[in-house]
């Protein structure tokens, strides 16, 4: 899609209000695809999943990237979640090494912290090494998220975006709760 058809498709209300919607639901789709986190899932007493510590293998992460298809695109072709899986999945493969490497650089910096002298350069080295592996994640998220939407159709992409608007707000709610909680 060239400038000028970006620029008058998005100067239509309708259609503005889809590419928001599409685009909410691509910086939330990371939560479903499982691309940004090298960690499992277990179901905790209530029912609901908690994360692991500990990396996932290639195996485990592209189970769990195909039930989350399956249960987020029902109404999707086979056609469409062979190519969402086949995306997530090479993203997954691709982010898993800079997890790791942002995971060793938190801990270099907590055993900085630890230290009985603090060496400033030491850890403003560290949180710039943190700050470009989280820009390297987000643009190997972005392009993932981008290609995920281009699969899917328009309507597909908004019932997605409301489904992870609601989420976001539900898990903002519950963290809201535990903030709050022994403080009154």
């Amino acid at each position: 899609m060239n400038k000028q058809a970006i620029t008058t498709a998005s100067s239509r209300p309708g259609r503005r209000w889809t590419i928001a919607a599409a685009a909410a639901m691509v910086i939330a789709a990371g939560s479903w695809t499982g691309l940004s986190q090298a960690a499992g899932e277990s179901k905790d007493a209530r029912g609901g999943y908690h994360q692991l510590r500990g990396d996932m293998t290639p195996e485990m992460s592209a189970k769990r990237i195909d039930k989350m298809i399956e249960r987020l695109l029902p109404d999707g072709t086979p056609e469409q979640k062979a190519k969402v899986s086949a995306i997530a999945k090479t993203a997954a493969s691709d982010l898993m090494p800079l997890r790791k490497q942002r995971r060793e650089a938190h801990q270099q910096g907590m055993k900085l912290l630890a230290q009985p002298t603090i060496d400033r350069a030491a850890l403003e080295q560290i949180r710039a090494t943190e700050v470009q592996l989280n820009d390297q994640s987000s643009k190997r998220m972005t392009t993932a998220l981008a290609d995920i939407s281009e699969v899917l159709t328009p309507a597909q992409r908004v019932r997605l975006a409301e489904h992870f608007a609601k989420r976001g707000q539900h898990h903002r709610g519950h963290r809201g709760d535990h903030d709050t909680a022994g403080r009154k």
